[in-house]
């Protein structure tokens, strides 16, 4: 979620009350633990982006060690309290930047969910992606989730209004869409298409993030250069899909593993 030091560390642990209580996996992430369930029980797992432990309440009593990292402090607490620490399941504030505290364990499996990935510089992407190729084991696997650029332009129509409080719904509703409009005016996605990536300041909580979307066929090359076979590629409904045409989705999650 926040493990790759996405925005203020402090933006992040103001968010803690928001993420507490989220619990479910995603369907792509529920489809990854269907296919490695069997072989969890003999696998290191480090989760990178634990956020509030919504994945870690699943992981970690399956995984045979476990670690879940995040550079949010207060996430991390949350995380702690919520799944609880022994001889097998533990937690850091540690920065996806700089993994050399994990150099050469050999994970099985390394995964990143909720886009966590996204909110770092584009060089500072690839110094991640790198650093998860220095820990992970020869044939294990890398899952995360990242924004796709193929969902643009945003969506700006209006939202219907709350029953339960129809005025606020509204006002909010027309400032999203406002906002929205704005961003589609102001982004060259042409220019964004043909370079692969962009920078937005999304929707997210607020408009208060800088988020990096990705073409899918250039998120497979940045895998390719950090030393990853090719992924496969997962909806948001958790179907596999073709990479070349993955559909609208505004996320997409891959699954892949170190080439030897």
């Amino acid at each position: 979620m926040t493990g790759a030091g996405g925005g203020d560390a402090e933006i992040w642990d103001r968010l803690v009350p928001e993420y507490a209580g989220r619990l479910a996996l995603d369907p792509p992430e529920r489809a990854l633990l269907g296919e490695l369930r069997a072989q969890l029980a003999g696998m290191a797992m480090l989760d990178i982006g634990v956020g509030a432990g919504r994945t870690a309440y699943t992981f970690a009593a399956l995984a045979g060690r476990y670690v879940g990292i995040d550079f949010s402090a207060g996430m991390v607490d949350r995380a702690r309290a919520l799944v609880g620490e022994d001889d097998r399941v533990s937690f850091a504030v540690v920065d996806a930047r700089d993994l050399s505290r994990f150099h050469g364990q050999d994970f099985g499996l390394v995964l990143f969910s909720f886009n966590g990935i996204d909110g770092v510089s584009h060089e500072e992407r690839l110094t991640v992606l790198g650093e998860v190729r220095r820990v992970i084991a020869d044939g294990g696997v890398f899952a995360f989730s990242a924004h796709s650029l193929l969902a643009l332009p945003f969506s700006s129509s209006p939202r219907r209004p709350s029953l339960r409080s129809p005025l606020r719904s509204s006002y909010r509703s027309l400032y999203r869409s406002a906002r929205l409009a704005m961003l589609n005016g102001r982004l060259d996605l042409e220019a964004a298409r043909q370079r692969g990536w962009a920078q937005i300041r999304d929707e997210a909580h607020g408009f208060s993030l800088v988020q990096y979307y990705v073409m899918p066929a250039v998120q497979i090359e940045q895998l390719a250069e950090a030393g990853f076979d090719e992924p496969r590629v997962f909806d948001m409904r958790g179907r596999e899909v073709d990479p070349a045409a993955p559909g609208r989705d505004p996320h997409l999650f891959y699954v892949c593993r170190p080439r030897p």
